[in-house]
């Protein structure tokens, strides 16, 4: 019989579609996924939005804040949704029970990632279809430099959202860790300042933190390979990390 991840042909299947149904009953989950939509769209009809600025080298408002709005569904889904529902199966003893039954705790989780994945990657695409065919927004790195580095840069984010998964004890100590994670990501990627404005000194940080590398590779800032560099580290960093320091109970 062909497994995979322990489970019989079908079985991944049939435990991905019930984590979808579980996680999209989530209210919260649904409004992550709304807010930065809904943003696209009003940020769009602010007319003052639409024109070039200065302080933005010459950019539109809404060029700069689509990459960012976007980078908001996988930070959300892989720094609170990912390690907070990991550590409440574990908080609840919901995976020592699974690793005595037939059903493999393995199983369960690669099932929970692969909707988080779909969803990020909706989401992501929802977002900037928006943007590219109702505003005009562009992708002056190029559409390969932007599909790259937002794949990369989910499973970046996802990785380190394992690596709190591994040990947080509790749904609480997973936000505790997540929510921080997330923030930082969002001053990267511009979502409070435009990192234009910002100096270049910590243009350069920001760089290095894994959505600051996604949206500078949106903007085509500094050369493709070295984000692709800095996200494909984090993911490895963050996958070696979180496989050994996984516990189940």
């Amino acid at each position: 019989m062909s497994l995979t991840f322990g489970l019989p042909r079908g079985g991944l299947r049939t435990l991905t579609t019930t984590q979808a149904r579980l996680l999209l009953r989530e209210p919260v989950a649904l409004i992550w996924l709304g807010v930065p939509v809904l943003l696209v769209v009003v940020f769009g009809n602010i007319p003052s939005f639409l024109h070039p600025t200065a302080a933005l080298g010459g950019k539109r408002v809404i060029d700069v804040y689509v990459p960012t709005l976007a980078a908001m569904v996988p930070l959300f889904l892989a720094c609170t949704a990912l390690p907070m529902t990991m550590a409440a199966w574990r908080e609840k003893d919901v995976l020592r029970r699974l690793s005595v039954s037939p059903v493999p705790a393995a199983g369960m989780l690669a099932g929970l990632v692969a909707v988080i994945a779909a969803l990020a990657a909706a989401g992501v695409a929802v977002i900037t279809a928006i943007g590219m065919l109702a505003f005009g927004v562009a992708l002056p790195g190029g559409a390969v430099a932007v599909l790259g580095s937002f794949v990369l840069g989910s499973a970046a984010v996802l990785a380190l959202g394992l690596v709190i998964a591994a040990r947080a004890r509790t749904g609480a100590a997973a936000s505790g860790f997540g929510v921080p994670l997330m923030v930082l990501n969002f001053f990267a990627s511009g979502l409070y300042i435009p990192v234009e404005e910002l100096p270049r000194w910590l243009q350069q940080v920001c760089e290095v933190i894994p959505f600051g590398a996604v949206t500078a590779a949106w903007a085509g800032r500094g050369p493709l390979w070295q984000h692709l560099l800095v996200l494909a580290g984090w993911t490895v960093l963050g996958s070696v990390v979180a496989a050994r320091t996984f516990r189940w109970e």
